[in-house]
């Protein structure tokens, strides 16, 4: 089984995880984390993956590792596209919709757990959460346009783009900035954009 950052899984049982520190009580009472999680950016021995569970406000949130045999199910944030559209949000994501169009793209945080799952956790100033996906870093520069028109969004959106083989880098921040952080599996890294090689 093939596990992203971002994703969305479903595990099998609660008692099969590995954490550090203590169980929160929430854990058992909330609805949305029954046995639900998201997969963290963590590297991990094989057979495992990181993951990380949310409860119903920010400060409810609890880092663990379990098994990859011990999923049943995975949403990525991609999958989520088909699904229906919190009210709160509908006319945000249709017009972020049209704004991506062509591009591979998912949504996280609370709206997309709330598409995922169909438990509602987000509420009508809710952040939409956009997850896009290229292949070179190179290529965020031809993104300054698309950022500037995810701006207009009704909704506050932060993008975050997945690089492949990289890590992942906040659009805004590259963008808007001479230097700038890739969250790598083995923890973040300052990169200066006059120190890049471009090589197409």
């Amino acid at each position: 089984m093939e596990l992203t950052v971002h994703d969305l899984v479903y595990l099998k049982a609660m008692d099969q995880i590995e954490y550090f520190g203590e169980y929160p009580d929430w854990l058992s009472e909330d609805e949305m984390a029954q046995g639900i999680a998201v997969v963290r950016r963590m590297k991990v021995e094989d057979g495992k993956v990181a993951i990380g569970f949310r409860g119903n406000n920010r400060s409810k949130r609890f880092a663990a590792v379990t098994t990859i045999s011990n999923i049943k199910r995975v949403i990525r944030p991609f999958d989520v596209l088909g699904n229906s559209y919190p009210e709160t949000h509908f006319q945000s994501l249709a017009y972020i919709e049209k704004v991506l169009d062509g591009f591979k793209w998912g949504i996280g945080g609370s709206v997309g757990f709330s598409m995922a799952t169909g438990i509602n956790v987000c509420h009508e100033n809710s952040d939409i959460d956009i997850i896009l996906y290229s292949e070179k870093l190179q290529k965020l520069d031809q993104l300054k346009p698309i950022l500037s028109q995810l701006q207009k969004s009704e909704h506050r959106v932060d993008v975050q783009v997945e690089i492949l083989g990289v890590g992942a880098v906040v659009l805004a921040d590259y963008l808007e900035h001479s230097s700038f952080i890739v969250r790598t599996g083995t923890g973040p890294i300052l990169l200066e954009k006059e120190s890049l090689i471009y090589k197409g």
